[in-house]
């Protein structure tokens, strides 16, 4: 947790709870949840970037993968848990291939 605050100085100071931050590093459970989100959001950034870089709308990308611009923005912004096939579509129509790692 990080706690900004207006100094007396006339600047911003950052004040953190070191106690709370050590604790939840060590929680199992918060970690577990932390590393499905960041893959989630890692998915969600390389969507993103490779449509960009193509040039191409949310709609654009949507329309190409047969699913709707909704989808797309809330895959992009890490607000949904998408299928694989729907993903290796999205990906597919950016001219990207979606890949897997397990390890």
């Amino acid at each position: 947790m990080i706690y900004m605050s207006y100094g007396a100085n006339g600047r911003w100071k950052r004040d953190m709870n070191k106690t709370f931050i050590t604790k939840i590093r060590q929680d199992k459970e918060f970690q577990r949840l932390y590393d499905i989100e960041k893959k989630k959001l890692d998915i969600a950034i390389a969507l993103a970037k490779a449509r960009q870089k193509k040039g191409m709308t949310q709609g654009q990308v949507a329309k190409k993968a047969g699913v709707s611009w909704e989808t797309v923005s809330r895959i992009e912004n890490g607000r949904v848990n998408s299928s694989v096939e729907v993903l290796s579509r999205l990906f597919a129509a950016v001219g990207k291939r979606l890949d897997f790692e397990i390890s």
